[in-house]
């Protein structure tokens, strides 16, 4: 496969020439991208790279300057050059034939058809002005590289390991048994990237995306010029091993690791649109300890799911010993029947209870993503089974179309699936209310309020616009609602308001994101109002809450 390089300083003009050419069916596969021509110089210098398409206008450094300066590279001498220009910059298309560049394709005419043809013609020539010894050694490099990935990825399965299984050439085998034997002058770092849920149908059936995913990290690493291996585990996981010379200090290579997979990570996002975590084993020198190390890695990743997405994970900074039953002593003094029972009861109360419930259900520490969801399945299921004894099909609960499983199963933070708890928890709460007063004839005005500050807490609430709602006076339903409800119109707004704080007190949202979502925008206000009504403040209420959940 023929190794290719896009050069444009505009990030959709690369993602058009990736996506709109099928790379396989010309023979060539994207090695890499670069913003400017000293990045894609770099790149150059420390990759094979066969075929550059190079835009004429950039930052930093013009294409013909760029063309001039890969002449002068010993690796560069022989490399095809395409140039990408505008209509009004074709002067400067003209010059860089002097250089020797293939052909150029218009920026503002990019159709498949037309830049097919360039690019079949650029392949063509390449390969009649590669000699026989210069295809065999690319060949050979390919090979190799096929030999390194199959190899890895045999002993992390435990299905290969010695060099004796491998179907290899004469050739081949001599040139992986020597890389083998060259990896004690190395120390092994064993990573594993596991992209996001969410991404499971963009990546699933797109061959070329995934082999773009790891083309993206090889460049990375590559381009501070160490070696990578890397392979596809499944659609969303990939294992890697990363050799640095031993004569890289433990602190340097530490900090070196986090440099590189960051910007590994920066790169996937903003080339490949995906984002994921990588987590990064202890380093070995033994081939016969990278399933061990692979299987840490593996957890280190899926440590995203407290942390947060595009991130590298280091065995120091995730809690590694499993909290399992630690989790189960807490969910047996805090049964989640509790809340299913205040739910049930349409008793506003139901809120604090889940608060509660979800704070245990985040202590847990499990070894997988799927594994730290189990609690929340079961809650989900609780609530499927509380609404059938009533009548009510999952099905009808507004803005829930989705079973359980599939509700879960593209959540990759503990963020993102207690708020969905809470939002699926509200959506059961009003189809129970709404079920509950669905036989009566004539709705009581006191209850029609009541139902309607469930839904609107969160917008500017007065005693006026619920009369309306009503559809009695003012004075009228003041005095009603205080009789029937034991408390004031304002009182109970009020209390609405700072139950459903409370209820959203583990979501991960900051407290001023938590006044604002239940109509109080103002925090010093949202402060004086939560302090009223529990005695404390929000963020000392918070955390006697989470201290209540640790003690179990």
């Amino acid at each position: 496969m023929l190794k290719v390089l896009i050069v444009d300083d505009e990030p959709i003009v690369r993602i058009a020439l990736r996506e709109i050419i099928l790379w396989d069916s010309y023979g060539c596969e994207i090695a890499g991208e670069a913003s400017n021509g000293r990045e894609a110089l770099r790149m150059i210098r420390s990759s094979n790279i066969d075929l550059v398409l190079v835009d004429m206008q950039m930052p930093i450094m013009t294409g013909i300057e760029f063309i001039k300066e890969l002449r002068d590279l010993p690796e560069g001498a022989k490399t095809g050059v395409i140039v990408l220009s505008a209509y009004r910059n074709y002067e400067y298309v003209r010059e860089s034939f002097l250089y020797g560049v293939y052909d150029y394709i218009i920026k503002d005419d990019l159709e498949e058809e037309k830049v097919g043809k360039v690019i079949d013609k650029a392949v063509n020539l390449l390969r009649e002005r590669m000699n026989e010894s210069e295809r065999k050694e690319s060949e050979a490099r390919s090979v190799l590289q096929q030999l390194k990935d199959q190899w890895f990825m045999g002993i992390l399965r435990q299905e290969l390991g010695d060099l004796r299984t491998v179907q290899l050439s004469s050739h081949g085998e001599h040139e992986l048994e020597s890389w083998s034997k060259g990896l004690s002058g190395y120390r092994h770092i064993i990573g594993s990237l596991l992209i996001d849920r969410s991404y499971r149908d963009t990546l699933e059936d797109q061959g070329q995306k995934q082999r773009f995913v790891m083309h993206t990290v090889r460049q990375v690493i590559e381009g501070y010029g160490y070696e990578i291996v890397m392979n596809r585990i499944g659609p969303l996981e990939y294992a890697l091993l990363v050799l640095i010379p031993r004569h890289v200090s433990g602190l340097a290579e530490r900090e070196l690791l986090h440099e590189i997979i960051t910007k590994a990570m920066s790169h996937l996002e903003l080339y490949v649109n995906v984002r994921g975590g990588i987590g990064i084993a202890e380093p070995c020198d033994d081939k016969g300890l990278w399933r061990t190390r692979y299987e840490q890695a593996v957890y280190l990743a899926q440590y995203r799911f407290f942390s947060g997405s595009g991130m590298v994970y280091f065995p120091e900074d995730a809690v590694l010993p499993s909290q399992e039953g630690r989790y189960q002593q807490a969910a047996d003094s805090r049964s989640m029947s509790e809340f299913i029972q205040a739910l049930a009861r349409d008793d506003d109360h139901w809120r604090k209870e889940l608060s509660v419930l979800l704070g245990h259900f985040s202590l847990s520490r499990r070894a997988t993503i799927d594994q730290m969801l189990e609690p929340y399945r079961s809650l989900l299921q609780e609530m499927n089974t509380m609404l059938y004894s009533k009548g009510i099909a999952w099905s009808s609960v507004k803005g829930v179309e989705l079973s359980a499983s599939q509700l879960l199963s593209k959540i990759d933070s503990l963020q993102e699936v207690n708020q969905q708890m809470i939002e699926i928890a509200e959506r059961a709460a009003a189809t129970v209310f709404s079920a509950k007063y669905a036989l009566d004839t004539v709705e009581r005005p006191v209850e029609k309020v009541r139902r309607w500050i469930q839904v609107h807490y969160h917008e500017p609430i007065s005693l006026t616009l619920a009369s309306e709602e009503a559809g009695i006076s003012e004075t009228y339903l003041s005095k009603l609602f205080s009789k029937e409800m034991g408390e004031t119109f304002v009182e109970y707004v009020t209390r609405i308001r700072i139950e459903k704080a409370i209820g959203m007190m583990h979501s991960g949202m900051k407290l001023y994101e938590i006044g604002e979502k239940v109509g109080y925008p103002n925090q010093g206000h949202f402060t004086k109002v939560f302090k009223k009504v529990t005695g404390i403040a929000p963020a000392e209420y918070r955390e006697q809450l989470q201290q209540e959940i640790e003690e179990g």
